[in-house]
């Protein structure tokens, strides 16, 4: 008798046969090994909307409303009840909101600029990291927002800002323009 494998082909010696219930033994080995799979998830924060720009959009609008020529009356604006794009984080992540000058900053003090005109007039206005303006957001300097599990899915900036206009401003529109940069 014989025992015959299709792969890889050998046969085995005839079997003695001491009693009818053994069969041939072939010379194979089990072999087993073990890999590691592994993923790490790293915390930090989703902007959507975000292209591969790195362009968020805009964050939203700081509007003092209409002004009087006349007015002296300080006004204040916020961007936190509508902010414009969505922020969404891991809770505890150290997300950090550095804000630039604008585009018509002046020795450290931004300002709001009469569409049309070359550099005046001027409006200087304060951000601020609460409503009362007493916290400022200082240019160039990085200011940390806490994440936390109640808001890490809808992360709000807390961005404030303060005129006090001067009673003798043309009339027109002013504006201004800021970079928000976002690190963690």
């Amino acid at each position: 008798m014989s025992c015959y494998r299709p792969f890889p082909t050998f046969r085995c010696l005839p079997c003695l046969a001491i009693a009818s219930t053994f069969a041939c033994q072939s010379a194979e080995a089990a072999t087993t090994a073990q890999f590691d799979v592994t993923a790490t998830v790293a915390p930090g924060c989703l902007v959507d909307g975000l292209g591969a720009s790195g362009n968020a959009g805009r964050i939203g609008t700081l509007d003092f409303g209409t002004v009087s020529t006349f007015s002296t009356q300080r006004r204040t604006a916020t961007t936190t009840t509508g902010q414009a794009i969505r922020l969404r984080c891991t809770p505890g992540v150290n997300l950090i909101m550095t804000i630039d000058g604008g585009s018509h900053a002046a020795s450290g003090q931004r300002n709001l600029q009469r569409t049309g005109t070359g550099t005046t007039p001027r409006m200087p206005y304060a951000l601020c990291r609460d409503a009362a303006c007493t916290l400022p957001i200082v240019a160039g300097t990085g200011y940390g927002t806490s994440v936390t599990s109640t808001n890490s899915q809808d992360v709000r900036l807390p961005i404030y800002a303060a005129l006090t206009p001067s009673g003798t401003m043309p009339p027109g529109t002013y504006t201004d323009t800021l970079t928000v940069t976002l690190t963690w």
